[in-house]
């Protein structure tokens, strides 16, 4: 397939950065990582996101402190439910939009909640990168700066992504050694070619 769009699924700190990174530099694949989308709608949406979770979420200069933020959703289901009911349908506008209008490029979809979010069905291969549990947590303390109790929340809200591996058309397991990545990454890429 001349200009696939492929979905990146797998729980935070798996790598799918990393695969993201090696898919945009290596076959010049167009990365849209959901995360950045998701900046953007909480602020498209802060009326609405503060209307339901308070003026606490703020920071000095008005905008949402999305580790407050963060911190009160992921210890609370409810609560990530009603924030992701208001960000999600942006999010997902705004990615299709841009596949739409640039339909003769290759993209990645980097999304932890690329099923939840109903981004698969824009996907033509979805893969999942997967991780051992203390590789995770070793890497989200490192670059994330995360604390126990807080990678312990998002790994809660997040178990159910071992059932989405089923779903995908390929996974890639991501240990740490860059060369197997690699060789994994390249064997994908042939498989879809």
């Amino acid at each position: 397939m001349e200009y696939p769009v492929v979905g990146l699924v797998g729980k935070v700190g798996c790598g799918k950065s990393t695969v993201s990174g090696v898919l945009a530099k290596e076959y010049k694949f167009i990365a849209l990582d959901v995360d950045k989308f998701g900046h953007s709608a909480l602020e498209w949406e802060k009326d609405n996101i503060v209307g339901n979770f308070g003026t606490g979420i703020l920071d000095s200069t008005g905008k949402i402190d999305r580790q407050v933020l963060g911190n009160l959703v992921f210890r609370n289901a409810e609560k990530l439910s009603v924030l992701n009911s208001i960000v999600h349908p942006r999010m997902k506008k705004e990615i299709a939009d841009i596949i739409t209008k640039h339909p003769k490029k290759r993209y990645i979809i980097d999304a932890a909640l690329l099923f939840e979010m109903g981004l698969d069905e824009l996907c033509d291969y979805v893969v999942s990168v997967e991780a051992p549990e203390d590789i995770i947590r070793a890497r989200v303390k490192l670059y994330r700066k995360w604390d126990d109790c807080k990678i312990d929340g998002v790994l809660h809200a997040q178990r159910y992504l071992d059932f989405f591996k089923d779903k995908s058309h390929f996974s890639i397991f991501n240990n740490g050694d860059m060369n197997k990545l690699m060789k994994q990454i390249e064997f994908f890429i042939l498989e879809i070619s």
